[in-house]
């Protein structure tokens, strides 16, 4: 049984679940597996096995226990007034998440005015491609100093929309995922793509002056971006700033975390070939007025003359 429990958990790793999701299941497993240990308690005490039953008998109180706590934290919204995870993180060392837990928070930077124009302009929706960027070692570096930069500069506010605790750990027991300090995705001052030789690299700052590589645009829609950009003119439409640091619902409140900054881009294209519409219509104005035929007075002359 163990080891059914133990290749079930193993599977259960190639399929892309939320956290909530996926630690539902480990519970329901978990469930299994305790009542199996159960059984076993109350197999050896029949059995006249007194040592090795009562020993499976304790164990099984003990995670008949901490699954009734998994059970009402992950498939309810309530909270457990006998769990004693805060207890255990205290003896522990440990003491609840808070704001001054979040790196880059907490007094640390000062805000300012900025003035922030668009930096790509305009496009139609039609034009929009999904781009797939590549960052090395060195690119992420940059950005990250980026970040720093616009959280100095009061461009980025990494306060998850001034939510308390409660609020973000609702949402994310809700939503089973992290709740980010930056919010929502977030368009960059400034970014544009340049080409390198064979590579197109995506560059970003605060503005032009202090731009920096971010990232490495690989493919374009579905092609590779040196081949598009043969066919098309390519721009960068959109470069959002995601990730950074987060919260997520613990056992007992919202627990912070950090990850990498990432960049989501949008590209778009242009048929350089293509004849813009002020020019077709003309030329089609032009065409229809060569094949209508015109009035004229001369015929009407011709046929007095020959009369």
């Amino acid at each position: 049984m163990l080891s059914l429990l133990d290749m079930l958990n193993h599977y259960l790793g190639y399929f892309n679940m939320n956290v909530k999701l996926k630690n539902r299941v480990y519970t329901l497993i978990g469930v299994a597996g305790v009542l199996y240990l159960g059984y076993l308690a109350i197999y050896f005490l029949r059995a006249g096995a007194w040592t090795r039953g009562l020993l499976f008998l304790l164990v099984f109180v003990i995670l008949v226990y901490f699954t009734v706590l998994n059970v009402i934290y992950y498939f309810t919204t309530k909270t457990a007034k006998f769990d004693i995870s805060p207890k255990i993180e205290k003896l522990l060392g440990g003491r609840a998440a808070s704001a001054a837990d979040d790196p880059m928070i907490g007094g640390k930077h000062a805000a300012h005015t900025t003035t922030v124009i668009p930096a790509a302009g305009l496009f139609h929706e039609q034009s929009l491609l999904p781009a797939k960027l590549t960052v090395d070692a060195t690119q992420q570096a940059n950005l990250e100093q980026l970040a720093d930069s616009l959280v100095a500069n009061g461009y980025l506010q990494l306060n998850y929309a001034n939510r308390s605790d409660e609020q973000i750990y609702e949402q994310a027991q809700k939503t089973g995922q992290p709740v980010y300090a930056l919010g929502d995705l977030v368009q960059l001052p400034f970014y544009e793509l340049r080409q390198q030789g064979d590579h197109y690299l995506v560059y970003a700052g605060r503005n032009a002056i202090d731009s920096l590589p971010v990232g490495e645009v690989t493919e374009v829609g579905l092609m590779p971006t040196k081949e598009a950009a043969a066919r098309y003119q390519i721009v960068l439409a959109s470069a959002q700033l995601t990730g950074g640091p987060y919260k997520i619902a613990g056992r007992s409140g919202a627990v912070s975390g950090s990850e990498p900054f990432k960049l989501v881009i949008q590209a778009a294209y242009k048929d350089p070939t293509a004849a813009p519409a002020s020019v077709v219509n003309a030329e089609q104005m032009a065409a229809n007025k060569l094949s209508t035929p015109t009035p004229s007075a001369e015929p009407t002359r011709m046929s007095r003359r020959n009369r």
